[in-house]
């Protein structure tokens, strides 16, 4: 057996960017960006106001008190987008509002609130106001000539308003994955089929193209590859045909009679390792590039299958396009209820939920029962797998462990 972190970094190591494209403003919340996209002005692109008041010269507030103020002439009104046509000479004070721009010899703002009196044509001012006080200056946000975002960043919606604050209409990003998606067995049939003895319904294939449209990779549900090594290979090619990104199939991967696809992947491929991974659920695994294209051959057993794929696609899908965030975040928590596990040679990845302590102890984390690789009952409520290492058996409430979350967590 191979280990768990051994096994995923050789398959990482032959994981590369898939490239980038060019997409809408509008429609690239959510992507990751390729490379910073250069400023057309400086943000802001003018000194101005961040409040409502009068600007004024510093220097002329210099003698004010609240038992001296001072009186200031208001000689004229700015508004945000009507500059103001003249300078602010000594001795006067302009009324301005919100994002209005500086006038020529203006270096500070009184907001109205803090005048001691005000009318349309003067401001009674109780104290000295500092040069620079309440003004946004030019380039403050983004200097001329400088590029926001680096390249791996995820586009947020505040990503959004910033780019659209310097006129990126259009943005450089990392294409998405596409990933197409098989099942294998005789045994499956369509979902909406009535079952007959020794049949299943094909859940796998639509458990997996959720998981990979929810990770933000294009998901391409692809047919049934039936137990037979010629309509498997001819599956695997059509596909290849179709130019994915990536392919990922479940089942047919053990050593059963039946078990084709691992030797058909290797005979179509490069590279393609049958492993046997340290890990419960998930031991079987294939991996490696047919006709240059990385392949997962991951387990048939629905729970498995799940598991398989967040230890070992996400992050490969991750690299794909220029992702930090393939692993699965790492924390601890404390355990809810007793729990008893046979000790064995392979680390356990127990589905679990995690839940915040309301006294703000560590995250509490419940163990449910069904914990069997061919069940999805458990799964489907879980929010983590909880780590739990090969020879730990009497686990106590209270005892802390670690989980990976399976929280889809955005920058």
């Amino acid at each position: 057996m191979i280990e768990l972190e051994e096994a995923r970094q050789q398959i990482l190591d032959r994981i590369t960017p898939i490239g980038s494209e060019t997409v809408p403003l509008a429609e690239a919340t959510g992507r990751i960006i390729s490379q910073g996209v250069p400023t057309r002005d400086p943000i802001p692109p003018f000194d101005n106001t961040a409040m409502d008041g009068f600007v004024v010269r510093a220097e002329d507030t210099r003698q004010a008190s609240s038992d001296h103020p001072i009186t200031l002439p208001v000689v004229s009104t700015i508004e945000a987008g009507t500059p103001a046509t003249t300078p602010l000479e000594r001795g006067q004070a302009m009324r301005i509002y919100t994002g209005a721009v500086i006038p020529s010899g203006g270096d500070a703002i009184i907001p109205f609130e803090h005048c001691l009196r005000h009318d349309p044509d003067s401001v009674v001012i109780g104290s000295r106001v500092t040069a620079g006080t309440h003004i946004r200056r030019l380039g403050e946000d983004v200097a001329a000539g400088a590029s926001v975002l680096e390249a791996g960043a995820r586009i947020t919606p505040a990503a959004v308003g910033l780019l659209a604050s310097i006129g990126a209409d259009s943005v450089p990003v990392f294409r998405r994955p596409r990933v197409a998606v098989h099942s294998s067995g005789n045994e499956l049939v369509a979902i909406d089929a009535p079952l007959k003895p020794g049949q299943i319904r094909n859940s796998n294939l639509f458990s997996l193209c959720a998981r990979i449209e929810r990770w933000g990779a294009i998901a391409i549900a692809r047919p049934i590859l039936r137990d037979d090594r010629e309509a498997i290979r001819t599956g695997l090619q059509e596909t290849l045909d179709l130019a994915p990104d990536a392919i990922v199939t479940t089942g047919g991967i053990s050593a059963g009679d039946l078990d084709h696809i691992r030797e058909i992947a290797r005979e179509m491929g490069d590279d393609v390792q049958i492993r046997k991974v340290a890990m419960k659920p998930g031991k079987p695994l294939v991996d490696g590039l047919i006709g240059g294209v990385p392949f997962f051959g991951l387990p048939g057993n629905p729970g498995a299958c799940l598991v398989s794929f967040e230890v070992f696609v996400r992050p490969a899908l991750a690299i794909m396009e220029g992702r930090t965030d393939g692993l699965l975040p790492e924390r601890s928590g404390v355990l809810k209820t007793e729990r008893s596990l046979p000790a064995g040679d392979r680390l356990r990845l127990l589905r679990g939920r995690a839940t915040p302590d309301p006294t703000g102890g560590p995250d509490v984390i419940e163990i449910p029962s069904g914990q069997g690789s061919h069940l999805l009952t458990g799964f489907a409520r879980a929010n983590c797998l909880v780590v739990i290492p090969p020879t730990a058996q009497n686990l106590q409430p209270g005892e802390r462990v670690l989980y990976w979350s399976l929280a889809d967590e955005e920058a």
